[in-house]
This record gives C-alpha cells, structure tokens and sequence, in this order.
C-alpha cells in the first residue's frame, strides 16, 4: 500500500512514524530540512515544503491518505493539491480551516453550544479598548492565527497592561477572552474516525509553565460536567465531520467546565498514552487517518495498561548545542524515556518527555519529576 504522508517534521511526526513502525502502517514525511526530528526515524522523508503547491503535489502523489501535524499550514493551498491529486487529507482542510482560527473555532463553540470564556473579535486599539472595558479589566488577547504556547497570547489585568499592548501594535487580528479565575486545568484526547466512531481517552490534570504543558497525571475522576462535556464534543466532533485526534484543553471553575482551547491534531497532554494504553493517540490517530474502524464490535480498542501515569515534559532552561549523548537508560517497567532527538536546546524548548505508569497519580507525577531531574543531570539540556 502507498504511505500515509505527514506534513511537518517535527516531534509529533516522529512519534506518529515511530507508532506508525509498530503498527506496520508506511508512512512518509514532507519537511524543509533534514534535521527535523521526524527525518531520523524514517526512510521515506522527503523534502520540501508544506506550504508550496509544487512540493505538496509531488508528495500526495506518493501517499494514501495525509495528514497534518501542525495546524498551521496553509489550507487552501492543501485542499487544492488534494483535490488535483485525489488524495484525502484528515481532517479535512475545510474543517481544519475552521478550527485554525481563533475566531471561526470560537464561532463554532458557540453554534455548538461548547462551554467557553465569554469573547469577543479584536481588530484595532479601540476594540481593544471596549474588550477592556466590557471585562472589567480583566481580559486575555489571544492572535487568531498561528499562536501557541503562549506565543501570540497577551493577558491584560490593568491599564499598563493594556498601554503595553496596544504600543505593540495591534497589528494582527486578535479575540479577546474575559479572564477566567480557575481551580484547575484539565485536558481530553479525543479521536474520532470516518465512520463516526469516537473514543475518549481519560480526563487529566494538568500544569503549565511559562504557558508551556510541564506536567498531566491522571486519570481524572469524571464527575457529571464531565459525561456532560464529552456528550456535547461528541455532538461537536460529529458535527464538523472531524477525522482524527483532538487535544482540547479545559478550566475546571466553581461554576463548572471552560473549553480553553483544542488542537486539532495529536497534542501534548496525550503523550502518556503510548505507555499507558495498548493502542495511544498516535497509533489511534493513524488509524482513523487509514480509513480504519477504532470503536464497535470486534475493534481493538485502548485499554488501560495501569491504574495511574503522569508525564513530564522535558523543557529547555538554556540556549546550547552542548548536549551530552546518553548511551545508557532509566526505562523501566513503569517509567519511560522518549527522547526527540533535537542536538540542540533552547530555553522553553521541548526537547523530550518522560511517562509513569504507578498505583496513583501522585506517586507516578513524583517519579516523572524524579526521572526528568536526573535526565537533565545526564543530558544537560
């Protein structure tokens, strides 16, 4: 059979080949340049560029079916080689179109009746100004398009924060978000397939450090808002045709749950799922890409290979191409080390991660940490 194609190189297409080696599904990758994570642990990169018509037709020629692993590639230019070369790309560029902006996602939270901050469109100063005001003060700006980890992302509690704002030039459109006082944050992996199977992996806890994901443990009991929450994604999910996996990322408040924001694609807060599970999020969401059935009778659907995980990200504190090559290994039964094989370290940068499997959630956050200081010791990154 032809390769499923992965536009991106980076370390969640590295995880989706390395998955993709096991579950005996070729895949290929598109990228620019040949020190993308992804181009170590394949034989069938490819170079180019996502963004390019040219590169993108060449590529899909070659591939089964495609999907993405950043959400910010250029639809239009991807729905028009898919539709030139008759390959399907999942999720749909259409769709994915829709959930890249701010704006249009926030519009179909809404017509879907998803829980979410109030928010309203910023498109000058002076929206900025009447969003201030409408917030009592106390609002979140958030760029429309291609913001993550907290890049893009401006939170605004007092006059000098909103002077520091505008004198950046609101130079992009941007939503604003009236600022939500949370006890928690929790985040789902959802994956859906063509036929509108959808499996939910557990509800998990988890940090943020510098609006980057540190940590999630998990399972998270889920409460009635939850079984809630999922029916109304279900409704969501299955309403926009969405194919693949979904990270959406929540506030849990006294007055209930907030979706913060999803991604349309396999996410962070799912890595723990490829020790965790029998089947995780990559091989689920390759899958789902493939045209195969992931729930229903006679599926092999993910079970639970432990009561308890956590996972650590392993985040850079320095700028460094000064990495020390570790030979060794810290894996055990219970603890795992993925490495995402990047030679150099920046501050903030995810470099790798670690997954726990324990009789509690406490107990596995507490030997992730435990692991991920002594990798830094070793690694120096």
């Amino acid at each position: 059979m032809k390769p499923i194609g992965i536009l991106g190189g980076g370390q969640l297409a590295r995880m989706l080949v390395l998955e993709s080696h096991c579950l005996g599904w070729p895949t290929t990758v598109l990228s620019p340049n040949e020190a993308d994570p992804a181009r170590a642990v394949t034989g069938q990169w490819v170079k180019g560029d996502p963004g390019k018509s040219k590169d993108l037709e060449k590529f899909m020629h070659g591939c089964s079916s495609v999907t993405f692993e950043s959400e910010f590639y250029d639809t239009n230019v991807i729905a028009n080689a898919a539709k030139s070369t008759g390959v399907r790309v999942w999720p749909d560029p259409k769709v994915m179109a829709r959930l890249q902006d701010r704006l249009s996602q926030k519009n179909l939270f809404d017509e879907y009746e998803l829980p979410t901050a109030k928010w309203r469109p910023v498109d000058s100063s002076q929206d900025a100004l009447v969003a201030y005001v409408a917030f009592d003060g106390q609002v979140v700006f958030k760029k429309r398009r291609g913001g993550y980890d907290g890049n893009g992302t401006f939170v605004v509690r007092s006059d000098n924060d909103l002077g520091h704002f505008a004198n950046q030039g609101v130079k992009d459109s941007f939503i604003a978000e009236e600022f939500v006082r949370f006890i928690r944050e929790l985040a789902v992996i959802a994956v859906r397939d063509r036929f509108g199977g959808i499996f939910f992996y557990p509800f998990v806890e988890s940090k943020q450090q510098d609006s980057r994901c540190l940590w999630v443990k998990g399972p998270v009991r889920e409460t009635r808002g939850l079984v809630g929450l999922k029916k109304s994604l279900t409704r969501f999910l299955n309403g926009i045709n969405y194919v693949g996996a979904m990270g959406i990322e929540l506030f849990e408040t006294k007055s209930g749950f907030f979706i913060n924001e999803i991604a349309p694609r396999v996410h962070n807060t799912g890595h723990y799922t490829v020790d965790a599970f029998t089947l995780g999020q990559f091989a689920l969401h390759l899958n789902a890409v493939a045209g195969k059935k992931i729930t229903g009778r006679g599926v092999n659907t993910p079970q639970a290979t432990a009561k308890a995980f956590a996972m650590w990200n392993l985040l850079g504190s320095h700028d460094s191409s000064a990495l020390t090559p570790w030979e060794g290994t810290l894996n055990s039964e219970q603890s795992k080390f993925h490495w995402y094989g990047k030679s150099q370290t920046r501050l903030g940068r995810k470099m790798g991660h670690v997954n726990c499997l324990e009789k509690n959630p406490e107990l596995a956050l507490r030997e992730a940490q435990k692991m991920a200081k002594n990798l830094r010791e070793k690694i120096g990154f």
